[in-house]
């Protein structure tokens, strides 16, 4: 079985600095998978690559948002 397989794993720079914006500004993962019309996982997990890189911090407001 191959886990995630529905989930798309592609970004691009422009839309990584984009969603890093998005969540300085405590815009919920599920306001932001709208966005981006995508899954809030595929968010999630973009998010998880920009905290491993040190791109993003925790925020006021936690993973939910506002």
């Amino acid at each position: 079985m191959i886990v995630l397989e529905e989930l798309d794993f592609i970004w691009d720079d422009d839309e990584l600095d984009l969603l890093k914006d998005l969540w300085d500004r405590e815009f919920s993962i599920t306001w932001i998978g709208n966005y981006f019309e995508r899954d809030p996982d595929e968010v999630l997990l973009a998010l998880i690559h920009l905290a491993k890189e040190n791109r993003i911090d925790r925020r006021r407001t936690g993973l939910k948002g506002e």
